[in-house]
């Protein structure tokens, strides 16, 4: 059953962030080439910090946990390993993000 209207999911998955706040990002939650929408971080340009798809959305845990929805590539990753230090575990979700978009068949 549906819960939340395409229009809703769409605006909740758009960039809000003007260009000038994007510059005074210092927060390591939220990478380079991503904005935020309306509760995730937006993936906005190719290329930039990870493999990914420009418009792909998520957010990232506390100790490791992260989930993206990519509706291009049809894929929901959900990860639930747990770690100390943001180095670790955004290696660790790296890994298994990489793995995954690898392991995809056209």
């Amino acid at each position: 059953k549906r819960l939340l209207s395409r229009k809703t999911v769409e605006l909740m998955a758009a960039d809000h962030l003007s260009d000038d706040v994007k510059a005074r990002i210092t927060s390591p939650f939220v990478l380079p080439g991503h904005g935020f929408g309306l509760g995730f971080m937006v993936r906005t340009q190719a290329g930039a910090a990870a493999a990914g798809t420009v418009g792909e959305y998520g957010w990232l845990g506390a100790f490791g946990t992260y989930f993206v929805i990519d509706p291009k590539e049809q894929l929901v990753i959900v990860y639930m390993g747990t770690s100390q230090g943001v180095a670790v575990f955004g290696q660790h979700r790296q890994i298994v993000k990489n793995l995954i978009i690898q392991s995809i068949i056209d």
